[in-house]
């Protein structure tokens, strides 16, 4: 029988069209008209916040790129060679020589530097993973990137979704209508923007252009583009909080059901595109979470926001570097307007005594290797050393709730809202499934069916799955994912035959989604019809080379076709992509007895012992 967990579970949901590429001109285009702003704003933080290695952009010391990281064993090293960023990951096993080898080239650097940076790479699929180390430019030293300072981390196999890119690029000029849609498949196309261009905080400009290039008048022009500037407060503020509003990192918010994530434009309420949550957290008040993008929620807790209506661009000009931004270098003024008239001795403080005392630098908490201002206005410094060093860890949740409950949906609406969020974050949460289920006749939406369905499956309820598909069946226009999903579901059942049916129809009508084929070869390897599910691993591991479970399988699968030879070196690579595999080590092992290479197969069960997940396991073969 099929384990759901196993089962990878991409989805095909079309929506309303939210993305016209015919809308945008390209960031050069401003230049025309704007040079000085253009040129300024490319020494900004967003306009470097995701670019293509090159020479000119890097900042990093290669000379001093390699390091050890106890936790998981592992050796790193970054090079720069032959106009090329290089990722490297080996362990040494007992003797001292490289095992578990690996190496990746980078296809994007994403940060701007300023405090840190970390990298990408794309896979044939066009599925984007993040890689394990980071650039600490405080520090000027290399180290794990935030989240990977454990033993258990993801490695390599970290995927990179939409919503992460969201606030480090522009919106991609290649998006298919729909396809943005949350339960899409994470596709990236193979040439990105590189940094957020004018047109995230501006609105799609190619109106603009057209109407500036034809002579139209002054009035008209500037019609066609929107300056943050001249919205009302709380639409002007949405510019800013799209990207710098995140209440936690650990619990995200989700976009309203008919958004997709590229839709958000400027001149719309952020509350209209995503609802985002706060949360309660054990030894941890929120007046004291800080995270490395709490520049607006910290903001939001001051006074000098909430009444005196102290906003982002009040002290920093969004077109100009932080080390040139004149409205930073007179942020003293700017509290002076106020307190001035109310604390005469405010007047004697010098230039940069306000932001020392009351918006301190301080470490934060998900990316522990940064210092950063609070953007809290506090009337008295916090107590203790705010810039001691601090250890990850994972955030211990008492409770969720909406950030701005007055724009937030109530009753079942928000019920569901609310159960969503728990599900994205927590799949195998019983309770949040059992209250989307309640509260399904609040929406019309496909989206949270979709939802539960994917967490009805992770938590093997199949009866109940299929219960849910087929009151959504015939809602979505196009069936791949839910015959894939059907499929998982009766074979979770024990209806094998019409499961493969279902799968190899998924797997025939989207050939490029490396998921359903590992799902379809799955059934069949159990099934004992390996040279049916050979191919399909092999298309899998060839659009996602670091798909570990395919690996392994197709491991498995060779040995059964009395292939060997191909089966060690399948084992072998999923061990590279992730050394903690324990299923992988004593498959190895097996094969490696079996072709008469018993010291081989010993040295590989000594380093599982000593780096795999269940090492335990490993320990009772090697007795």
């Amino acid at each position: 029988m099929i384990r759901a967990a196993r089962l990878a579970i991409p989805i095909v949901l079309l929506i309303v069209p939210t993305m016209r590429a015919s809308e945008y001109a390209p960031d050069s285009a401003c230049a025309s008209c704007h040079a000085a702003k253009f040129a300024s704003y490319q020494g900004v933080g967003m306009a470097q916040s995701m670019r293509r290695p090159r020479a000119d952009v890097l900042i990093e010391d290669f000379r001093n790129a390699k390091f050890f990281h106890a936790p998981s064993q592992n050796y790193f090293e970054m090079a720069w060679t032959d106009g090329k960023l290089l990722f490297r990951r080996y362990q040494l096993d007992g003797g001292g020589q490289r095992i578990n080898e690996i190496e990746q080239r980078v296809d994007w650097i994403v940060g701007s530097g300023h405090r840190s940076r970390v990298y990408f790479y794309r896979v044939p699929s066009g599925e984007m993973y993040q890689l394990p180390v980071a650039w600490y430019t405080q520090e000027k030293k290399w180290g794990m990137a935030p989240g990977y300072d454990r033993a258990d981390n993801d490695g390599i196999t970290r995927q990179v979704r939409r919503e992460c890119l969201f606030c480090h690029n522009a919106y991609p000029a290649e998006v298919k209508e729909g396809s943005d849609a949350h339960w899409n498949a994470q596709i990236f196309p193979a040439e990105l923007p590189e940094g957020t261009g004018c047109q995230r905080c501006h609105g799609p400009g190619a109106r603009h252009v057209d109407v500036a290039s034809r002579g139209g008048s002054v009035e008209s022009v500037r019609a066609a583009i929107v300056n943050p500037v001249r919205l009302a407060p709380a639409l002007r503020d949405s510019v800013c909080f799209q990207c710098h509003l995140l209440p936690s990192v650990s619990m995200i918010g989700v976009r309203r059901f008919e958004r997709g994530d590229y839709s958000f434009r400027p001149g719309q309420l952020l509350s209209d595109y995503i609802l985002h949550v706060d949360i309660d957290e054990a030894a941890r008040p929120r007046e004291q979470r800080f995270e490395i993008n709490h520049h607006a929620y910290r903001l939001r807790q001051s006074l000098c926001y909430i009444k005196g209506g102290i906003t982002c661009i009040n002290c920093h000009d969004p077109h100009q570097p932080l080390a040139k931004d004149p409205r930073l270098a007179r942020v003293t003024t700017i509290c002076l307007g106020c307190h001035a008239r109310h604390e005469p001795k405010a007047q004697d403080v010098a230039a940069d005594d306000c932001v020392r005392c009351h918006m301190p630098r301080r470490r934060t908490q998900d990316v522990v290797r940064v210092v950063m201002t609070d953007h809290r206005i506090q009337r008295r410094p916090l107590p203790g050393d705010l810039l001691a060093p601090i250890p990850e860890h994972d955030p211990d949740i008492r409770s969720v709730a909406f950030l701005d409950r007055d724009a937030a949906p109530a009753g079942a609406l928000g019920d569901t809202y609310r159960a969503v969020t728990l599900l994205r974050a927590m799949p195998r949460n019983t309770d949040a499934a059992d209250q989307l289920s309640k509260n399904f006749g609040a929406t019309t939406s496909p989206v949270p069916r979709f939802d539960l369905i994917a967490a009805q499956l992770q938590q093997r309820q199949f009866q109940p799955a299929l219960e849910t598909l087929a009151a959504l069946d015939h809602t979505i226009p196009s069936d791949t994912l839910l015959r894939d999903w059907r499929g998982i579901a009766e074979v979770g059942l024990g209806k094998t035959n019409d499961g493969i049916a279902d799968m190899r129809a998924a797997a025939a009508a989207a050939p490029g989604q490396p998921e359903y084929q590992f799902n379809l070869a799955t059934v069949l390897h159990r099934s004992g019809r390996d040279e049916e599910a050979l191919p399909l691993l092999t298309r899998s591991v060839t659009l996602r080379p670091n798909f570990v479970a395919a690996w392994i399988m197709r491991a498995e699968t060779l040995s059964a076709l009395k292939r060997p030879t191909e089966a060690i070196v399948d084992a072998q690579r999923a061990l590279a992509v992730d050394p903690r595999q324990t299923k992988a080590y004593l498959l190895l092992a097996r094969l490696l007895t079996e072709s008469g290479k018993q010291s081989e197969a010993q040295r590989w069960l000594r380093h599982g012992a000593r780096v795999a997940a269940k090492p335990s396991e490993i320990e009772s073969v090697l007795r």
